[in-house]
């Protein structure tokens, strides 16, 4: 498959204030840096589902909002289809934790938002409206509001509106973290029949070690900050993917090992790791 993504050398430097080791600015305050990511090399395959885990603070999240253009890096480059990121553009979806759905537009009218903005007429809009609200499942609620919807029904609705306007990639911060385990389970299971309808490349990043190996293709264990990618695990569990599949002895030894990556602090000589993520026929690199 070809690259999708393609990060280079990516860094990303915060200025600081109050910094302990820092020193006193022009008014006097102590001021600093802090390094949230520092030279990141990373590809993702053009289709796939790439998850990234890590502690907390370690840039996951950092490296989502980089690639949809609402935070700009410090250095390196980062790419999309072989054009480099700017700014956001509809060439990505992005789902957050918050459904960030606007309470006064009907479902039908939030998940033709973005297709508003792109300027698609108005019967074509709701009919492609209509289609990905099916898609997720909620065809009989498009005239409802959201205070009206159940949390994994808003997170769905937010999938939609992603899905309307077909950007090339799905980029996903914990979307799930605030619905109950059983719906959580559901919206798993409900994900993967749309990427698997919609072939997306899709980046979800979580803090659940079983939430990435039931979803992903590869999970990429990140290390404490500065952010960098301590190892790649290829995940080669048969799809399509059920529930049942998480008591297997398979995905305990995938879960077995991501934790065991996660106990473990990386040398900072290992900011680039290679040898379980090399695309085939192309450079060493790290790749996720």
């Amino acid at each position: 498959m070809a690259i999708e993504i393609e990060a280079r050398g990516l860094s990303l430097v915060y200025s600081i204030r109050g910094a302990k080791n820092g020193r006193n600015d022009k008014n006097g305050k102590v001021s600093g840096t802090l390094t949230a990511l520092e030279n990141v090399n990373l590809a993702v395959r053009e289709g796939e589902f790439l998850s990234l885990v890590g502690p907390s603070g370690c840039g996951k999240s950092t490296f989502l909002y980089i690639l949809a253009g609402l935070i700009k890096k410090t250095s390196g480059s980062i790419l999309i289809g072989g054009k480099e990121v700017n700014g956001p553009a509809l060439d990505r979806g992005i789902i957050m934790q918050a459904y960030a759905l606007f309470p006064w537009r009907t479902v039908q009218k939030n998940v033709e938002f973005g297709l508003e903005v792109k300027k698609v007429p108005r019967a074509e809009r709701a009919g492609i409206a209509r289609g990905y609200i099916e898609l997720v499942g909620l065809g009989e609620f498009s005239d409802r509001y959201p205070f009206e919807l159940s949390g994994g029904m808003k997170q769905r609705i937010a999938i939609a509106r992603a899905l309307a306007y077909n950007p090339d990639v799905l980029l996903m911060d914990e979307p799930f973290a605030a619905v109950d385990e059983q719906t959580r389970g559901a919206l798993h299971e409900e994900l993967l029949r749309i990427w698997e309808e919609t072939q997306k490349t899709i980046i979800f990043v979580t803090h659940s070690i079983d939430e990435a190996i039931f979803l992903s293709d590869r999970v990429a264990v990140m290390t404490p900050g500065p952010g960098t990618v301590r190892k790649i695990v290829d995940i080669k569990l048969a799809r399509p993917r059920a529930s049942e599949i998480r008591t297997s002895a398979e995905f305990a030894k995938y879960r077995r090992e991501i934790w065991q990556l996660l106990q473990n602090r990386t040398d900072r000589t290992e900011a680039v790791v290679t040898e379980t993520c090399i695309l085939e026929s192309e450079p060493q690199e790290a790749v996720i």
